[in-house]
């Protein structure tokens, strides 16, 4: 009996044995699939393995970070700061980044069309404003109803040939269905999400799709390959050549929801005016409708009869392109249309609030939208992988240095980061957080030193400018400096006890989580190398121009003195310091700002790309567009920095103005 159980015991022994050999294997697989995996071809430095995952102190921190030079880090630190920010990514529009993203259960997003729940993918608004004003558009009134045009759903359309800034066309035998508003709540986490930073909603050709083109291109090599996870791709091939009136955007949204589909992926997210999700699948129970009317339409709403049947056949003068010939009217139709006309500006009172109020819906976002969270450790980036052009505006994933080849890497990258069971915001350290400190702190800093170093017209002199740029250099070298340094290392332990510029990074820099990607790593080495320059510059010019206000208190020996012309170089430098530290920099909070402080019944508007309340602006397009300019030295339209105030009255008037 007592030999019977000693050898159950050791039976039982050896099965937990294996069992917790089996648990570790796995477990160590899995930690080598996340900690170790390589996200990123960017030439990984030789100890990148022995880096993963070693504690970040201020004393070796400099030995843990990666490659990536000056250019590429102020790109993916500004592109990191645009995420999710409507303002930021209208203004550097044109994304180069895959962001691994989630959407919260209980979520609600809005869509405006069909009565019934799609079937296949489909576009939701984060915004309900922007789903009404989708919706709302209807037949217009009087002399100007003729020149109206609408811009139809998602991926609907035919693109004009001219430079018109109207919106693409819909097909003649399209009827549009659109009245329905449906609203839908997430069922749980939709935690396979991609964020395409950028404005990558712009419906253009000039950059800012390039991540939703270089996807789709790549999945159409890979299934006609047979390196994809489907085996046949038949509506996708139809799609290029029968389906004339679909825009390259849908075309690439079936193939980046049939690629992602084995992945179970869920969809992914642009910005257009406010946040839009494409939805891969609406009957996987990853949402559940909650709401769905039928709206009517304002005419209806006020009472209105169907506006008159002008045409030739029922005796209407019109000339050659369909328009009122006005010197032709009778008397009667003078008063029909004297009547619509007024029906028309009371319309258009309700219409401009409507897209003020989608536009006001979109700004709310400029500061982020909180409804979309981020997990930067599986971060899929172009940046620090090819060449690319300084100029935000004029930087291209899709460029001649990035091969096919190149591309290829980048979307098994992608497929790698897709493979983990999901994406969790909350174990990755919130880089913009980080980034927005670092901003909020020196943005205004070095404002201030550049309008003092670099003025138009200046009375001060050279000891009042040195003491004016020390106020903002003084107290911030000092905090770093300690009473004596030596002593403090000698005599403390010196990872936590940190002093001088290296410390300054490390403050500014240091992680809110372990790392444990190379995506963590890239950013986190892009964060201390801009803020590293940024030190360095506020240092330099505290060192050169301290000893001026010293000289001029005479409390310290200088090297000035009463040598002025050394005085005026050290200002002159500084001056240049500053100014080539903005260059680097590119920091939207730098350069762009509202001309005035907005009203209550004002917003700040930032222009956006595509289809807008305020037109259709396609960056290719020369002509005039409210808020932009044509930068003939990159062939494209950009943003101004100073922005302007709005109101529904100037949508309203700029409208009609178009007309």
């Amino acid at each position: 009996m007592l030999s019977n159980n000693r050898s159950a015991t050791v039976v039982i022994l050896l099965t937990l044995i294996t069992f917790i050999t089996i648990l570790s294997s796995a477990y160590i697989s899995y930690k080598d699939v996340f900690v170790l995996g390589k996200l990123y071809d960017y030439s990984p430095s030789a100890n990148q393995d022995e880096t993963t995952n070693q504690k970040v102190t201020w004393e070796t921190y400099t030995e843990l970070l990666r490659p990536i030079d000056i250019t590429n880090s102020t790109t993916l630190f500004n592109a990191v700061y645009a995420a999710l920010r409507q303002a930021s990514s209208d203004i550097h529009p044109i994304g180069l980044s895959y962001f691994p993203a989630m959407i919260p259960k209980g979520t609600l997003m809005y869509h405006a069309g069909g009565k019934d729940i799609p079937t296949g993918l489909e576009w939701l608004a984060m915004d309900h404003e922007f789903s009404y004003n989708f919706a709302m558009h209807g037949q217009r009134y009087g002399r100007n109803a003729s020149n109206f045009n609408h811009h139809g759903p998602p991926g609907i359309g035919k693109k004009k040939d001219d430079a018109s800034s109207e919106p693409p066309e819909p097909p003649k035998e399209f009827k549009w269905d659109r009245k329905h508003f449906l609203t839908f709540r997430a069922t749980r986490d939709l935690n396979k999400m991609i964020y395409l930073d950028g404005a990558s909603a712009a419906k253009s050709e000039t950059g800012e799709m390039d991540t939703q083109k270089l996807l789709s291109d790549v999945i159409a090599y890979k299934m006609e390959n047979g390196d994809g996870k489907n085996d046949n791709d038949d509506d996708q091939d139809n799609s290029d050549s029968g389906k004339k009136f679909v825009m390259a955007e849908r075309l690439y949204a079936e193939r980046i929801c049939k690629w992602g589909m084995p992945f179970g992926l869920d969809g992914f997210i642009r910005v257009e005016v406010g946040f839009e999700v494409v939805l891969c699948d609406f009957l996987n129970g990853s949402t559940e409708l909650v709401s769905n009317i039928t709206i009517p339409n304002l005419n209806d709403v006020l009472g209105l009869p169907a506006p008159a049947n002008v045409s030739k056949a029922t005796g209407w003068p019109l000339d050659g392109e369909g328009k009122l010939i006005e010197n032709e009217l009778t008397e009667k139709q003078s008063e029909i249309m004297d009547q619509e006309d007024y029906w028309q500006s009371v319309l258009d009172e309700y219409s401009s609030m409507r897209g003020f109020d989608q536009i006001r819906a979109g700004i709310v976002h400029d500061s982020g939208d909180n409804r979309i969270q981020l997990d930067y450790r599986y971060l899929i980036t172009g940046i620090n992988r090819t060449l690319g052009d300084i100029n935000p505006n004029n930087r291209r994933l899709l460029n001649d240095h990035f091969s096919f080849e190149q591309q290829l890497l980048l979307v098994n990258d992608l497929e790698t980061s897709l493979h983990n069971d999901g994406f969790y915001p909350e174990l990755s350290t919130n880089w913009q957080q980080v980034i927005d400190e670092i901003v909020d702190k020196f943005a205004p800093m070095i404002k201030m030193m550049d309008n003092i170093l670099n003025p138009d017209q200046s009375e001060m002199t050279i000891s009042q400018m040195a003491l004016k740029t020390t106020r903002y250099t003084l107290n911030f070298v000092n905090r770093f400096t300690g009473n004596d340094n030596a002593v403090m290392i000698s005599t403390r332990n010196s990872g936590e006890f940190g002093f001088g510029r290296q410390f300054a990074v490390y403050q500014y820099t240091r992680p809110l989580a372990d790392l444990v990607t190379d995506s963590d790593y890239l950013i986190w080495s892009s964060a201390v190398n801009v803020v590293t320059e940024v030190v360095d510059t506020i240092y330099n010019i505290h060192d050169m121009l301290m000893p001026i206000v010293t000289a001029d208190l005479g409390t310290k020996t200088s090297d000035y003195g009463e040598d002025k012309i050394d005085a005026q170089n050290a200002i002159k430098k500084s001056g240049e310091l500053i100014s080539s530290l903005i260059s680097k920099l590119n920091w939207i909070a730098l350069d762009y700002k509202c001309d005035r402080k907005c009203e209550w019944n004002e917003i700040c508007y930032t222009p956006s790309w595509g289809p807008s309340p305020m037109s259709w602006a396609q960056p290719d397009d020369n002509s005039a567009s409210f808020g932009m300019h044509y930068d003939e030295t990159i062939g494209r339209k950009v943003i101004n920095k100073e922005l302007k105030c709005i109101n529904a009255e100037f949508i309203m008037d700029y409208n009609n103005n178009r007309l």
